[in-house]
């Protein structure tokens, strides 16, 4: 309940419109939590500390979470799969960050269909994310 206030009216009637609870921890943790969102690196970059990337940061942070809730995964995936079907940048920016960060190959499909959004952003993250699917599939695989 304490997490219902921390998101904002606008991003409750958004995750209302998709289909989901905005009371639930996993939305606020998408949304209000963690090092996904506008400043998300795929890479080292010469802005953030030397050896820091975001993708395997956000790694960390889930890992964490999952060894606190084993629910976690599912609800996350949950959560990204209607986040994916926003018009809003930063739904469709996070849920890319973190399916890609969680090596989700169930959604590649839907962020492939990213790729030439108009917002090069948007279309940026799901270039870095499909690759970073493909690589995952490709070291399963060896």
């Amino acid at each position: 309940m304490g997490h219902q206030s921390d998101v904002n009216r606008e991003l409750r009637s958004e995750i209302v419109a998709l289909g989901g609870d905005p009371t639930q921890p996993a939305w606020h943790w998408f949304l209000i939590n963690g090092p996904h969102g506008s400043s998300f690196t795929w890479g080292q970059t010469r802005g953030e500390p030397a050896g820091y990337v975001g993708l395997e940061h956000l790694r960390r942070i889930v890992a964490e979470h999952q060894a606190s809730n084993p629910e976690f995964l599912a609800e996350v995936t949950a959560v990204l799969a209607k986040a994916l079907m926003s018009s809003k940048p930063e739904f469709l920016r996070r849920a890319i960050q973190v399916a890609g960060a969680l090596e989700l190959v169930a959604l590649r499909e839907r962020i492939r269909s990213l790729l030439s959004h108009p917002d090069t952003q948007i279309a940026g993250d799901a270039r870095a994310c499909i690759f970073a699917l493909r690589t995952s599939v490709e070291e399963a695989g060896a």
